[in-house]
């Protein structure tokens, strides 16, 4: 999105202000890309959301961490 407005209007600036992780939102498609390659996701989702993902692409859930 910096990018593009950048490339739309580069005489003005962007400040973007990060939230906290309880108020940020995670697309679908992302999570779905991190649980496929094996990242962890459970502080993300709820424990039956990480699950589902995990049982869907075949991937233990990560332990120890």
């Amino acid at each position: 999105m910096a990018f593009m407005n950048s490339k739309l209007e580069p005489e003005v600036d962007l400040v973007c202000f990060m939230t906290s992780q309880d108020y940020v939102f995670v697309s679908a498609s992302l999570l779905k890309e991190v649980a496929r390659l094996g990242g962890d996701i459970r502080e993300m989702v709820p424990p039956n959301v990480a699950e589902a993902l995990y049982s869907k692409f075949e991937n233990p859930v990560l332990e120890g961490q």
